[in-house]
């Protein structure tokens, strides 16, 4: 008896043991997703709600913003219908009369302006010599300078124009090949005097040159009858042109 052995089985329940606690850690994570994805869907339900009362409260206090289509329609039909009938209105017989008299007398006073400037050209280039054609072109451009003046004072009257202000007057010119404008400033402190003045008895006229086609070259300032032009080297160099061409165009196209 003592020589028996004892027999005996060893069981590995490892195995076992670990598909039991990957079931359970299944099961817990099972329940985590579960309620998470419900207080999600909670959440989400809240701040649904959320905006829906917000924009309760919104559309409570604020009724006027909720307009029908119907009245935006009408507001719509009522504004165009007021548009047709200011289109429609004719102008009164005094607002044409006085729109038509000042462009007439804006035009006489455009065309007082060349006639002006030709007689000056004529007057420049007349013989020294010939006397008594320089005084009869003189007599003409006086007169012509009267009618311009007169045709001003109606159409100042016509304009009700206001004090301080200056008329501009254009005419056009050639400088060695390019197109320029000559442009006249006249002031009036008084605009119902016939003549430019100013009240600090400076000189109410002088006069500058713009190049039509030409964005290279600046104004060139003319002045007025008792200053010199002030134009710069570049400008004669570039123009190819004098110093005494510039006075020459100063006197010729100045409306002084």
């Amino acid at each position: 008896m003592p020589d028996e052995k004892i027999q005996y089985d060893v069981h590995n329940y490892e195995p076992v043991n670990k598909y039991i606690d990957d079931q359970a850690r299944l099961k817990r994570s099972a329940s985590t997703w579960r309620y998470a994805k419900a207080a999600t869907l909670i959440m989400v339900g809240i701040g649904i709600l959320a905006v829906l009362l917000a924009w309760a409260y919104y559309l409570y206090k604020k009724p006027h913003r909720l307009v029908s289509l119907s009245e935006i329609e009408q507001k719509v039909l009522i504004n165009e219908e007021r548009l047709i009938k200011n289109e429609r209105r004719l102008p009164s017989e005094e607002e044409i009369n006085t729109s038509t008299t000042s462009n007439i007398l804006q035009s006489k006073i455009n065309e007082k302006d060349l006639e002006i400037s030709k007689l000056k050209e004529q007057i420049n280039k007349t013989n020294t010599n010939d006397k008594k054609l320089k005084e009869e072109l003189e007599i003409e451009k006086k007169k012509a300078e009267k009618d311009k003046l007169d045709l001003q004072k109606k159409l100042n009257e016509k304009k009700q124009v206001k004090t301080n202000v200056i008329h501009f007057q254009y005419l056009p010119a050639d400088i060695n090949g390019n197109k320029v404008q000559v442009t006249t400033r006249l002031y009036y402190d008084d605009p119902l005097n016939l003549n430019p003045n100013k009240i600090n008895g400076s000189d109410p006229i002088n006069c500058y040159v713009t190049f039509t086609n030409r964005d290279d070259l600046s104004v060139i300032e003319l002045g007025d009858r008792n200053t010199q032009p002030i134009v710069s080297k570049y400008h004669l160099e570039t123009l190819n042109v004098n110093f005494n061409d510039i006075i020459k165009l100063k006197n010729e196209k100045c409306q002084f």
